[in-house]
């Protein structure tokens, strides 16, 4: 029997941009029963590589995850073995199309960037990261591509924010809470805007939900 000739058109048509691509920037505090070592070992300046070791391909029992995390300042370096939970971090990336970062370690918390061929993806990644108990705030989040051409993204509706919403990212933005490093913290925001953290917490968390899904919907 004759073998049939691949369609070249439909494989072309289904293939991804390889120009087009969506990098995004995010801080994320595992859940407390990931028991990540990374964060107990590692300094806000931490040189860090990370990689899973997963014996039957899967990241189920028996997955390792292997890191070394480097201190520049006095050149010193750890080699951390621990076992993988289901509370870990590192897995979702694992099962996502995605290359992934660590960047660095800030206040019990993980700098991640990441980049994905397509904003579908980046918002899977970011409901299976909660899924795992993370606390999951995007802080920069940039696109590539014939109509993109490298700009930042736009920012979400305005109408679709609270104007305490709109407040907060106002004055997080002013105040250089975005920035790397940061230059202002949730507790230095909550005593510009006179309200607690975790009202901060939460006026920017919706910001930055809307912010992403505006950018799947287009």
């Amino acid at each position: 029997m004759a073998l049939q000739e691949p369609d070249r058109e439909s494989e072309s048509a289904s293939a991804p941009d390889p120009s087009s691509y969506v990098r995004a920037q995010f801080r994320i505090e595992p859940h407390p029963d990931a028991y990540c070592s990374v964060l107990d070992a590692g300094e806000r300046e931490a040189e860090i590589d990370q990689d899973l070791l997963c014996r039957d391909g899967d990241c189920g029992d028996g997955c390792e995850c292997r890191s070394e995390v480097s201190d520049p300042s006095n050149g010193g370096s750890q080699y951390i073995r621990t076992a993988v939970t289901d509370r870990c971090i590192c897995p979702v990336f694992r099962r996502h199309d995605c290359i992934t970062s660590i960047e660095g370690i800030e206040r019990g918390s993980l700098r991640v960037s990441l980049t994905t061929p397509d904003r579908t993806e980046l918002e899977r990644i970011v409901d299976d990261l909660r899924e795992t108990g993370a606390t999951v705030q995007l802080e920069r989040i940039t696109s590539s591509g014939p109509d993109v051409d490298g700009r930042t993204a736009p920012d979400p509706d305005a109408d679709g924010l609270t104007e305490k919403q709109r407040e907060a990212v106002v004055v997080a933005v002013e105040s250089g809470y975005y920035e790397t490093p940061r230059r202002a913290d949730l507790a230095d925001l909550a005593d510009e805007l006179g309200v607690s953290r975790s009202a901060v917490s939460q006026r920017l968390n919706a910001v930055e939900s809307k912010l992403v899904n505006s950018l799947v919907r287009g």
